[in-house]
């Protein structure tokens, strides 16, 4: 190949800098696309990550729900033990108080 003007050698320089440039776009395209696939796995973890979350709270939630129902039930439980210890406590009371109305009396 010969370069009998200048316009040959620019032509030549020409030809040289675009395949560079071709070269840097095809890289950076390649760069962009695996970045954006990154970016594709990381929402994708995401929203597994937030969908376990998600199921973790309601199923904590139901828990709870099922929990304070038997809570309810331990209250009333608890209610009626305590009015029925009060009950016989009255009843000693009573009792107590008799005998010592009799032991006053002698």
């Amino acid at each position: 190949m010969t370069l009998d003007s200048t316009q040959d050698l620019f032509f030549l320089i020409l030809a040289v800098a675009t395949g560079w440039v071709a070269v840097f776009v095809c890289w950076a395209l390649y760069e962009v696309a695996r970045m954006l696939h990154q970016a594709n796995a990381v929402v994708t973890e995401t929203r597994e990550k937030l969908n376990r979350v998600e199921k973790a709270i309601s199923s904590i939630k139901e828990r709870l729900e099922k929990s304070v129902d038997y809570f309810g039930m331990l209250a009333e439980g608890g209610k009626s033990l305590m009015s029925m210890f009060h009950q016989r406590e009255e009843r000693r009371e009573k009792g107590r108080t008799k005998k010592s109305k009799l032991f006053d009396e002698e």
